[in-house]
């Protein structure tokens, strides 16, 4: 309570400076200057390509299709009213609790990142999100929950859809590209179920909630390795330019550069949790719990995860309070010295030329951008998976960039090189659209939650977007689904918001 009262004070003595006053007097006239833009008035405009795809014939025919599903669920629901309002089971489970969609998803969510990988499946996610759907589905038929579309995802997701489906004709393994496309639809499903589940502030904080849990479970799971001590791992870490370096954390997700992104995802998001809690009492804890996956992520010794939470942070206190970043820089320049020094021989090994993992990157991409340019594959790919790049890269690899490789090593090439011209296209616009929607409605709301998600939204994403230019981020099905799980959350915040935006207007 000290230590609060002590950075309330400096805080205070912050906000009153003479600095800060010359600083806000520099940024207000190139914030409006910026915001009156005719580029930012461009972005901001509704999209006529998204107005064409709403009322287009394929949209309608979709519509169709899902009203075509539920019809029969709706007829047997309505048949089975007289039964039903006598059902002394069914009047308990309508009024409690424990049995609502939210909580079966958001405790589908926990568990599936804080099972350890021994004992996890990915056909689990496979099985669980079609069984979700189903649930949801029959919750809209019975008018427990309004009908949703998948137009109201948006045309750059369907693209993207299409793309990784397109992708199939060009595969060299089909049963193994098959595989992958499973995680793909999980993926896909779990957006599209946890965009239609955010209906209210309500229910977007309690999902939020599990995703805080399975940080906080995981984050202490790593701590425990660390106490019980993990093995350094020659094909993680270059012994000869990281000496002192100790094991690298993973938690429950095998690898510390796969938890690293998972952490990178979902802690900006557990902030926004924290800080909308309404009981004072609570909320003062579970934000400085907030530090647990923090520590956690420095133990992974992940330098790419490092920069992304860096960056990560950096834009949720730009658009969350934006006369601390000041402080956040000077802060981080005086917590240099406090660093451990394996900590600091990691970050010194970024710019060393020697480091072999660096140094086999370039051997890695070197070799794609070779097999990309040969007979226009960059246009085509060459479809998912990694039996089909194993039968691929070797024939356009050095010698002693082949062993080992089972991908890019960098999400935006194997864009490329899994799905083409026309894959790689519909991410960056998916990305971009949702960002940019999500920013535009984070300053139309009058609501701290979806304010706050939005931001926690775009920070994840911009900082694992740095991540993504030397990993495949992909390549750990785990990851793929908190991806798209992040990615639901904010299409979900950002609907709810503008579907009160138009309830105010009407």
């Amino acid at each position: 309570m000290v230590r609060y009262s002590v950075i309330g004070s400096l805080y205070a003595c912050w906000l009153q400076s003479g600095l800060l006053a010359f600083l806000s007097v520099l940024f207000r006239p190139l914030s409006l200057a910026a915001e009156n833009s005719a580029f930012v008035r461009f972005l901001g405009r509704d999209s006529v390509i998204e107005r064409s795809y709403r009322n287009s014939l394929f949209a309608a025919i979709l519509r169709g299709i899902i009203d075509g599903l539920l019809y029969l669920p709706r007829r047997l629901y309505e048949a089975t009213a007289r039964a039903r309002s006598g059902s002394r089971l069914l009047a308990w489970c309508s009024g409690s609790r424990l049995m609502n969609f939210e909580l079966f998803l958001g405790a589908f969510i926990c568990a599936m990142f804080i099972a350890p990988h021994n004992f996890w499946s990915n056909s689990y996610a496979i099985l669980a999100s079609g069984a979700l759907f189903v649930v949801l589905a029959l919750l809209a038929a019975a008018g427990k929950r309004p009908a949703f579309y998948p137009h109201e995802l948006g045309f750059p997701f369907l693209l993207f859809v299409f793309a990784c489906f397109f992708s199939l004709i060009f595969t060299r393994d089909m049963s193994d590209s098959f595989r992958v496309l499973m995680f793909f639809i999980t993926a896909f499903l779990l957006t599209f179920i946890i965009t239609a589940a955010i209906t209210d502030e309500a229910s977007l904080m309690k999902l939020m909630g599990f995703i805080y849990a399975a940080v906080m479970i995981t984050a202490l799971y790593a701590v425990v390795q660390r106490i019980m001590g993990v093995k350094v791992d020659m094909l993680l870490t270059d012994l000869a330019n990281n000496q002192g370096v100790p094991g690298r954390v993973y938690a429950t997700l095998d690898n510390p550069n796969n938890y690293a992104e998972f952490l990178v995802l979902f802690t900006p998001l557990c902030a926004a949790f924290a800080m909308n809690v309404k009981n004072p009492l609570l909320r003062l804890p579970l934000c400085l719990a907030i530090a647990l996956p923090m520590l956690a992520m420095l133990m992974t010794y992940s330098r790419s995860g490092w920069i992304s939470i860096l960056i990560a942070a950096l834009v949720f206190v730009y658009f969350a309070e934006k006369k601390l970043l000041p402080l956040v820089f000077v802060a981080g320049i005086l917590a240099l010295p406090f660093l451990p020094d394996s900590v600091m021989t990691r970050v010194a090994s970024i710019f060393n030329s020697r480091d072999t993992s660096t140094a086999h990157r370039f051997y890695v991409w070197h070799g794609i951008l070779m097999l990309l340019g040969d007979k226009g594959q960059w246009l085509t790919g060459i479809g998912l998976g990694p039996e089909t790049f194993n039968a691929v890269y070797p024939a356009y690899a050095r010698k002693w960039a082949t062993e080992g490789v089972f991908h890019s090593q960098m999400l935006y090439l194997e864009l490329f090189l899994e799905l083409g011209a026309l894959g790689f296209c519909a991410f960056m616009w998916m990305m971009f659209r949702n960002v940019k929607n999500a920013v535009f409605a984070l300053h139309r709301t009058d609501s701290s939650v979806i304010r706050l998600t939005l931001i926690a939204c775009c920070a994840s994403f911009i900082g694992l977007a740095a991540a993504s230019f030397v990993e495949y981020i992909w390549y750990y099905p785990r990851v793929l689904f908190a991806f798209f799980v992040l990615f639901g959350i904010c299409l979900g915040a950002t609907r709810i918001n503008d579907k009160g935006l138009e309830e105010t207007y009407e």
